[in-house]
């Protein structure tokens, strides 16, 4: 006869016991305390891990599927036959379970292959483990578990491993795998958020960008444009420095051109005007010697 009449006095008993609302409870330990066919009550521990229902008389396991933060249960030394452990499926993240002591056969034990995350199964006491080759069976049975590896405290090479220790060794491993896998998936979403988030603000960034390169290239055609009519002006402004320029070159060099024939002019003038000069001369002489000779001519005939 166990210490309570029902299972929710139990529960209630435990909850004062540990000062916490149900939904703080993550560890209980009811064995022996009542005798319940089935579980009740327990609905509204939502952060429950660790459960221990030993020894309750229960023939169902139905009031279990909502706990679905447990990784470890012992239900053993109940009268449990195989069809109660299909209400386990939900608990896919049950690490160890204990049904030893209860009327579950080796066929039996396919109703546990949806529980990924199980690691050790206590099954003595039970039809399914009178068979000298039963813990192989049960390896070969549940091979579909990733880390099934413990039956009844005995490893695939039949040594002995004490399943606690041995889940808390397995529990740190997935720990830290979980731990890679939200750093791997943390540096994902970043990415994943940094990417959409520049989708979003990217687009916005790439149709700013998009209106700046617009206005970069109003920018540049305004630019060139300012830069056509600053050329264009500066060859105007080229043009009519260089035509008074050669205008006055020119001028120049007419001027230059004018003395020059203006000086040239001047000796033929001056060589005239000498030849001019000297042609009465010559005619002078020319009579001088005319009138010499005359004289001659007079002298010889006075003579």
């Amino acid at each position: 006869m166990g210490k309570y009449g029902s299972l929710a006095e139990a529960l209630q008993a435990a909850c004062e016991k540990q000062g916490k609302a149900a939904g703080e409870v993550k560890e209980l330990n009811l064995d022996g305390t009542c005798r319940a066919p089935a579980v009740e009550g327990l609905d509204a521990f939502t952060s429950l891990e660790k459960l221990s229902l030993a020894s309750l008389n229960l023939k169902s396991l139905e009031g279990l599927s909502t706990l679905t933060q447990l990784t470890s249960l012992a239900v053993n030394d109940n009268n449990l036959s195989g069809a109660a452990l299909t209400a386990l499926a939900p608990l896919t993240k049950l690490r160890r379970l204990d049904v030893a002591g209860n009327r579950i056969t080796l066929a039996q034990l396919s109703a546990l292959t949806s529980l990924h995350s199980l690691h050790s199964l206590d099954l003595e006491g039970n039809p399914a483990a009178e068979s000298s080759t039963y813990r192989a069976q049960t390896f070969e049975m549940l091979a579909v578990l990733p880390h099934f590896s413990v039956v009844d405290e005995l490893n695939k090479q039949d040594e002995p491993v004490d399943a606690e220790d041995s889940e808390v060794e397995e529990e740190d491993d997935d720990e830290d795998y979980e731990e890679e896998e939200e750093d791997d998936d943390g540096e994902e979403g970043e990415g994943e958020e940094g990417g959409e988030g520049q989708a979003p603000g990217g687009g916005g960034d790439a149709a700013g960008d998009d209106g700046d390169d617009d206005e970069e290239g109003e920018d540049d055609d305004e630019d060139d444009g300012g830069e056509e009519e600053e050329y264009e002006e500066q060859g105007e402004e080229e043009e009519g420095a260089k035509s008074p320029t050669t205008a006055a070159l020119l001028k120049d060099d007419l001027s230059d051109d004018e003395e020059e024939y203006a000086e040239e002019e001047e000796p033929e003038d001056e060589d005239i005007d000498e030849d001019e000069e000297e042609a009465p001369k010559k005619r002078k002489r020319a009579d001088s010697d005319e009138d010499y000779e005359d004289e001659d001519e007079e002298e010889e005939d006075d003579e």
